[in-house]
Order: C-alpha cells, then structure tokens, then sequence
C-alpha cells in the first residue's frame, strides 16, 4: 500500500485499536493512555497517514444536518426517498442538504466534498455506477456514513438495501401464476451488477429474454419494441422500473396488443403514478419514504454511537396487484 493511500482504519489495525479511539488521537481529544498515544502516532507516521481536517470536522462538531446524494431527479423514486429523509430528520431536529451525481463518478465525489464542507454530520449515499470506491475511502477517512443500494457486501459500513433480487423473484412467480409463461425482462445495462436481473434469470431457469435499454421512458419504449421483434408470442413483461414499464404498455398497445389480455406487465418502484395509469400498473413495492426513514435513523444511531458494529438492513419489497396482470 502506498502511504498516500493509509486510512483511518490502517492506522487502527496496526495499532490494533478501534477507528474511534484513533480519531480521538488525532483530534486531541480524552479516552486513551498515553502509551496508546504514542502507538498512535508511531503508526502515523510510519503509514504516512494524513487526517482530512474536513473529515474531522464531523468527528468534533455537531451541526445537526446532514446529506443525501441520490442519482438522479428525473426519476421519481429519489425524490420519493428524499421525501422520507427529509420526515425523518425534521422529527430528529436535523436538516437535509440534497446533491444528484446523474451516475457520474466525478459528481459524486464533489457532492462528497461539498457536503464535508458543509460540516455534516453524517452522509446518506447511492453508489455510482454500482461502485462505491468514493464512498468506502469516505468511511474509511471518518465520515458518518450509510450506503444505499450497494452492489456488493460492505463489512465494515453501514448499508441498507431493498431485497432486489427476491422482488424480481416475486414478480415472475405472480405472472405465473395468473398463466404467462413466456415472460421477457426489460432491464438496464446502466446500473450493474443488476439484482433485479440476477433474481429474474433464477425465476425463469432456462429460458431467459432479457432487452436492455435506458432507464427512462424513451428507453422503455425502444427496449420494448426490441423485445417484441424479438419475441413477438411473449405473453409478459417485467420492467426493471415503473417508468419502463409505463412505456412498455404504451409500446404495446401501438403494436396492437392488449394489457392485460395478451401481454401482463409488471414494474418495479411503485412510484405515485402507477396507481392513477390505464390500466393501473402491477409493481413491486419498495416504500421508498420508509426506505429513506430508515436511512436516516441508522445514520443518526452512527453519529450518536460511532463505536458501535456496522449494521446492514435489508428493506422488504413487497408485490402491489393491479390491472396489469
């Protein structure tokens, strides 16, 4: 390891303390022996580390607000989430400053330093393209941290996930059971590793039909036509998200088809509007303002206790029955 590349949690492992005890070091503060001090330090020295002064800001002060950098505002399910957020910190006498990356790693690693410059107490984040290198090193630095939707295990971070892939699962055994059996999955190939792609190709075994495209309503729209010059006898679709699938149904009824009577759709997100549609759109719940609630008490609970485990909450994703099917 490069010196310039010593974290936080190095130190601590060298020493074998906790991260806590050597923020404390580094910031002067009481709670260690003085030959804890010295091992410290040593350790520094011979790793290289260099604290973010900006980091320890948020180890020092209180500020009582805190961040959320979600993706994207064109599409419904963050401001749903930001939603939720929001409740739950007024209730905890904290305010919420909101960044978007738009999937951009660069932009995710200035609403980081724009947040830290802000002296937030803590940071709730969506990964980047599915990495969330920034995001690790951030924890890592110090900084009060929950992960949304990571694409992978993070031991030693706080993280909350919604079940993707046991949705997706859901979602094709509902359209089974209602007698659709050749059931296509419009997805994307923006956001990978896709969970709702993995549970997908293990509810249909063998015979997968997958069509990516954007996530957005002119890539559901394409996506669909695509899988309908494909696979012109498919008797269903699921949609990676709401918006998808809203298109996927317009898609359809242009080539002459009938939703629900020859082809089922199933969305993903139960954004607002997929109650209020023709027909009204059978999708998988993520109840997004619980999902931001939790985010924010699991962040709170950090900054409160920075000692404590790292817990990974995994939200439930419930199916909601429409006409669509």
């Amino acid at each position: 390891m490069k010196k310039s590349e010593s974290t936080l949690h190095d130190v601590a492992r060298k020493v074998g303390v906790s991260p806590r005890t050597v923020s404390r070091v580094v910031n002067g503060e009481s709670g260690f022996s003085q030959a804890t001090a010295e091992r410290v330090q040593a350790a520094i020295e011979e790793l290289g580390y260099r604290p973010n002064l900006l980091a320890r800001s948020l180890i020092t002060k209180r500020s009582n607000t805190i961040g959320l950098i979600g993706v994207s505002l064109t599409d419904p399910f963050f401001p749903e989430v930001a939603e939720g957020v929001q409740r739950e910190a007024r209730e905890l006498g904290l305010t919420m400053f909101f960044a978007t990356t738009n999937d951009e790693p660069d932009r995710l690693v200035a609403a980081l330093d724009s947040m830290i410059s802000r002296a937030v107490d803590g940071v709730i984040a969506f990964p980047v393209q599915a990495d969330a290198g920034p995001l690790v090193q951030a924890a890592n630095e110090g900084i009060n941290l929950v992960i949304v939707h990571p694409a992978e295990p993070l031991p030693g971070i706080n993280t909350i996930s919604s079940d993707l892939a046991a949705g997706a699962i859901r979602a094709v055994d509902h359209l089974r059971s209602t007698g659709r059996s050749k059931i296509a999955y419009l997805g994307t190939s923006t956001r990978s590793p896709n969970k709702r792609a993995a549970g997908y190709l293990e509810a249909v075994g063998d015979e997968p039909r997958i069509v990516t495209s954007a996530p957005t309503a002119e890539g559901g729209l394409a996506g669909t036509r695509e899988i309908l010059s494909r696979w012109p006898n498919i008797d269903a679709i699921f949609a990676y998200n709401d918006i998808m699938a809203l298109a996927a149904i317009q898609a359809l009824e242009e080539s002459g088809r009938s939703v629900p009577g020859d082809v089922a759709v199933v969305g993903f997100d139960n954004i607002e509007l997929s109650a209020y549609v023709n027909p009204p759109l059978t999708t998988m719940d993520m109840d997004h303002v619980s999902l931001g609630a939790k985010s924010v008490r699991l962040l709170h609970s950090l900054i409160e206790n920075p000692d404590k485990e790292p817990e990974h909450i995994v939200h439930p994703v419930e199916l909601q029955v429409r006409r669509s099917t």
